[in-house]
């Protein structure tokens, strides 16, 4: 026991650290449209894209009490979810201080699905979550353009809940889609509101995404 909480320690600190420093590190152009070039900002190798305190003592403190949890339930369990929860956190981050989904973090979040496979009910049921998640987002961006006449949802999100589906299998897909869905329509809610943002403003769905996926990783698949 103690040495699960040790190795659980070590393993949350150090991916808590290792998110900010690669965030921080990460190239200029992974955090921008196709074709087009980074700013100033981006470019600019001292600039803290994020400020290593408090952030990496708050990530670490996820991860190290996120890795408690699921240690005690199956460490290979435990192992993959800290690559998924790792990669979408990094992506969330990218989403909501640029606006951009990193594919280089969406396909290691695809890689993770492989740390996952036994634990799903079928071999098929990463490949259907993949379907879901992906076919789910891309009829939703195609409706949004035809019906505002704009881009409702990028690419990005479609490909980031594709792979989730890949690792979290169609059950498990279908309520991070739920989750999202509700978590960031009471977000919006309460932003409009409050007055924050204007009723055709747009909100980043990536961290509702990755957000709701870490719970359900997390939290809910566990107990299950």
């Amino acid at each position: 026991m103690i040495g699960k909480i040790c190795g659980a320690v070590a393993a949350g600190i150090l991916a808590g650290h290792g998110a900010v420093y690669i965030f921080n590190k990460i190239p200029a152009r992974w955090l921008c449209d196709y074709g087009k070039e980074p700013g100033e900002e981006l470019k600019d190798p001292y600039t803290q894209r994020i400020k290593g305190f408090p952030w990496k003592w708050i990530y670490s403190g996820f991860f190290m009490a996120g890795l408690i949890r699921l240690v005690f339930f199956d460490w290979m369990f435990a192992l993959a979810s800290l690559v998924l929860c790792w990669a979408l956190l990094l992506i969330a981050l990218a989403d909501k201080k640029y606006g951009i989904v990193p594919d280089q973090f969406v396909i290691l979040t695809a890689i993770s699905a492989l740390g996952f496979i036994p634990y799903h009910s079928s071999f098929l049921a990463p490949l259907w979550g993949a379907l879901l998640g992906g076919g789910v987002m891309l009829f939703s961006a195609l409706l949004g353009k035809l019906i505002f006449k704009k881009e409702t949802l990028g690419l990005g999100d479609v490909k980031l809940f594709a792979a989730v589906g890949l690792a979290l299998g169609f059950r498990s897909t279908l309520t991070v889609l739920v989750i999202s869905a509700v978590s960031s329509a009471l977000i919006f809610s309460i932003l409009l509101i409050r007055r924050k943002i204007k009723r055709n403003d747009m909100l980043p769905l990536g961290p509702y995404i990755c957000g709701s996926a870490i719970f359900y990783a997390v939290i809910i698949w566990p107990l299950l």
